[in-house]
């Protein structure tokens, strides 16, 4: 049965792409939501900001066939990031103010824990101190809302080049897979398959995310994670925080960078730029070279992790070394072939 199911949902998943691709700029343009070259765009041709849309057809259509099998929190995870794909459509077509965007954010992830516990990070295990920090409710709340706004705005800021984010969200989605049991093992790994090989439209200019699509993942992605993180604590498996970190260091790091340097200069720390260090990358190494090396560095630092061939600090603490090289020896070099 599960063999013909998935033979049917290639099909499906193949016919979703076709039609999407094939009438791109006619969704664009009833939609509303071209995505114009201009100042901070590295892109020369309008495109449709739908790269998202046949990956949530695609995630429903999976929930609704895994629905009686699935716990009822998959359900949730789904219609919070689809509230959070209404917003970015919203801020694609009219763009929204960040600062009430964020706002707006945190509403709906109070309102989301407000019906279940079962996003709520209460046990937190810090393995280089050998040290296990328990939160009550009100503070695991707090904790937990920040920790995915996190994701959402360093998953929305590395969408910066063609497939970067969605490429991201895609190989998270198919860890977390890898590490999960029965049926939600196999609804993140379809879903995940799913949007990877979405990737390789985006990354040709068919269509971009968009907001709605950056948002839609950054929540799915944050809330699945959870989701998973959880229900391996449930079942006696404690993921030390660092482990945690690295799953997430590449862009979270280059957020960080960023939000420290523009409120530096006294700009809003959600604006708009190329100072990204995958724009900095892109002039050097170009699209798919940049977009390689991102994938092999998530990829190589988070297996280092898993199986524990060094230490998670010795992994961060490398990243970061390298990392640094590049800003400070790449960057000048950027900057005058703009």
């Amino acid at each position: 049965m599960f063999n013909i199911y998935f033979l049917l949902n290639i099909i499906l998943s193949v016919l979703c792409l076709y039609a999407f691709v094939n009438k791109r700029l006619i969704i664009g343009k009833y939609l509303n939501i071209l995505d114009k070259p201009r100042k901070n765009k590295i892109h020369i041709n309008p495109t449709p900001l739908i790269g998202s849309y046949s990956i949530v057809i695609i995630c429903f259509i999976n929930l609704i066939y895994f629905n009686s099998d699935l716990d009822n929190d998959l359900d949730l995870i789904f219609f919070s990031s689809f509230i959070f794909f209404l917003l970015g459509y919203i801020d694609d077509r009219f763009d929204v103010n960040a600062y009430n965007k964020l706002l707006v954010s945190v509403i709906i992830l109070f309102v989301v824990n407000s019906f279940t516990e079962t996003f709520y990070l209460k046990h937190i295990y810090i393995a280089t101190l050998n040290k296990h920090l328990v939160f009550d409710n009100f503070l695991s709340n707090l904790f937990t809302i920040f920790c995915i706004l996190s994701l959402i705005n360093a998953l929305n800021l590395s969408d910066g080049i063609n497939g970067l984010a969605s490429g991201f969200a895609g190989i998270w989605l198919f860890s977390l897979g890898l590490i999960s049991a029965n049926e939600v093992k196999i609804f993140l790994l379809i879903i995940s398959i799913f949007i990877l090989i979405n990737s390789f439209f985006i990354i040709e200019e068919k269509f971009f995310l968009g907001d709605s699509g950056s948002l839609f993942l950054g929540c799915f992605v944050s809330l699945s994670t959870i989701y998973v993180y959880n229900n391996l604590l449930i079942n006696g498996k404690l993921i030390p925080v660092e482990k945690i970190f690295i799953f997430f260091m590449i862009p979270g790091i280059d957020m960080l960078r960023l939000f420290i340097i523009r409120l530096k200069n006294k700009r809003n720390p959600f604006s708009r730029d190329l100072d990204h260090l995958h724009h900095i990358l892109l002039k050097l190494f170009k699209l798919k070279k940049t977009l390689l090396i991102y994938f092999l560095a998530f990829i190589t630092t988070n297996y280092l992790s898993f199986f524990n061939i060094f230490k998670p600090t010795t992994i961060i603490f490398i990243y970061l070394l390298i990392y640094i090289f590049f800003i400070l020896f790449f960057k000048k070099k950027f900057i005058n072939s703009s």
